[in-house]
């Protein structure tokens, strides 16, 4: 048994305008042919898959795409794609035969001359292989289904957790139905509904949040032998992309009442997008001053319109202008800003020395200005750690140098290079425990909380500017199909003839 593994993972922003290249793809690491099993046998749905496909006693052999993944950012520009594109054809051309295709996808990922980076990649690899050889993609549930996906894979596999703890699951869950398909020589079919509506993402937990009881019947529709897969995928909602909305895909081997149970679960969904839309957020100054009225520490802010992983730039000063403008601040405050000037600049003050500069505000100045802040560095390190909790498992970070620097009861750590916001850990790779302070910043809507709720005394979320915030209407979307709820009043699934 001879399987082909790859891996095309980024999530688009087309809201921040600072476009990813390929050197941001060479920074997190792009594997080629056997590399990827060699070197991300452990790590997320590439994991997921090696470890499901060794587990089969079908004697499985790997051959090798590319494995090419980079943290959430702008659009990707026209020759990052085309080299993409190459690199995946070569490895197509040179693989020889194989008896199916296992892709670890995003759903969401844009180029400046293409707006469905992950269908046109399924297409690419359909048409290399062929209508008979089993194409399988895993997809976050953030994806942005849609039909060119549809018609090139035989099974689209998406999470069912956010915060997405269950990446190396899916790939699992992926190898099972290559297995079902292969050793029973069956073809799914798949029905599915796309749904004119966007909901921010700081509702989209599935564990504690409104959509948690749907995330619970795909589970158990799993279970079921004539389902292979069952998926509800809430869409990145800041991905001005045509055919915008949340999707349900159910593949079967054959259900006659799978169109039946798609469309429930549709109704479902939209019932829930008033409820799922009612978000307690707080201006800079009220949550910084509720934060630290809290009893207990440590307090963590949830900064999701600056959110890393929803690929803003992470260089929002909102925040950190109301901490400097509010001390004293017991406990001390920290956050974190991406700012390759800052770093620089604090290198060059050295440990110990003054540093003076006006940081952040540079990536997206049109929701964030440059602030002048004044403090003593405390270190400066490479911002390197393994990413173990929401989005990655067993996951390499690089993030470029870093400094730490404190001014007063504010403490920042300022890193070269975008990476994941949400994790405690982030903090912990400079030497700084987010345990013991009074309040914490994580720059994330939603998935923070897998790794700062098991310690954390209470949580706010913030209402700043910034390209993921969920202000619908202070945010262009020009390219989107309409109407589409909330940009536009929807009261029913059917007023909207393009979906």
């Amino acid at each position: 048994m001879r399987i082909a593994i790859g891996q095309l993972w980024q999530e688009t922003n087309t809201f921040n305008r600072n476009p990813t290249t390929r050197t941001d793809f060479e920074n997190w690491g792009v594997a080629v042919g056997n590399e990827i099993v060699a070197q991300y046998s452990e790590t997320g749905e590439l994991g997921g898959f090696i470890s499901a496909c060794r587990d089969w006693d079908a004697g499985v052999e790997f051959a090798g795409l590319v494995r090419c993944a980079c943290w959430p950012w702008g659009r990707v520009d026209v020759p990052t794609h085309e080299w993409i594109r190459a690199a995946f054809a070569e490895q197509l051309d040179a693989m020889g035969p194989v008896d199916g295709v296992l892709l670890a996808l995003h759903g969401a990922m844009a180029a400046d001359d293409e707006h469905d980076l992950t269908g046109a990649l399924l297409a690419q690899v359909r048409a290399a292989v062929g209508p008979e050889i089993p194409v399988i993609g895993t997809l976050d549930l953030h994806a942005n289904v849609t039909q060119l996906m549809l018609d090139s894979a035989d099974l689209l596999v998406g999470y069912h957790a956010c915060p997405h703890l269950d990446a190396f699951e899916t790939g699992q869950r992926a190898v099972a139905g290559l297995r079902c398909m292969l050793e029973q020589q069956v073809r799914p079919t798949t029905v599915s509904r796309k749904l004119p509506m966007i909901v921010a993402a700081e509702s989209h937990n599935t564990f504690t949040g409104p959509p948690a009881p749907l995330y619970r019947q795909l589970e158990e529709l799993e279970k079921e032998e004539d389902i292979l897969t069952a998926g509800i995928y809430m869409a990145m909602p800041w991905f001005d992309c045509p055919h915008l909305g949340w999707s349900v895909v159910l593949s079967t081997t054959g259900r006659r009442d799978a169109q039946e149970i798609v469309d429930d679960l549709a109704d479902q969904c939209w019932a829930l997008r008033k409820p799922m839309a009612d978000i307690e957020r707080f201006p800079p100054a009220e949550v910084v001053a509720r934060a630290k009225a809290h009893a207990g520490y440590p307090i963590v802010i949830g900064e999701g319109a600056d959110a890393t992983n929803s690929g803003a730039p992470g260089d929002s000063t909102h925040l950190l202008r109301e901490f400097l403008a509010q001390q004293p601040i017991p406990h001390g405050a920290l956050t974190f800003l991406v700012d390759p000037e800052a770093v620089a600049t604090a290198t060059q003050a050295g440990i110990g020395g003054p540093f003076h500069a006006f940081v952040g505000g540079s990536f997206a100045p049109e929701y964030s200005e440059p602030l002048e802040f004044r403090g003593t560095v405390e270190n400066l390190l490479d911002v390197n750690f393994v990413l173990d909790g929401h989005i990655g498992k067993k996951l390499p970070i690089h993030m470029g140098r870093g400094a730490v620097v404190r001014s007063g009861d504010v403490t920042v750590l300022f890193t070269e290079k975008n990476g994941p916001g949400s994790s405690p850990l982030l903090y912990e790779a400079a030497g700084l425990d987010p345990r013991t302070c009074g309040i914490v910043v994580a720059k994330s809507p939603a998935g923070f909380r897998a790794d700062y709720d098991p310690f954390v005394a209470g949580t706010y979320l913030a209402d700043c500017p910034g390209c993921a915030m969920p202000d619908w209407p202070r945010l262009n979307f020009h390219n989107v199909h309409r109407p589409l709820w909330p940009l536009n009043a929807v009261e029913r699934m059917s007023d909207a003839g393009w979906c």
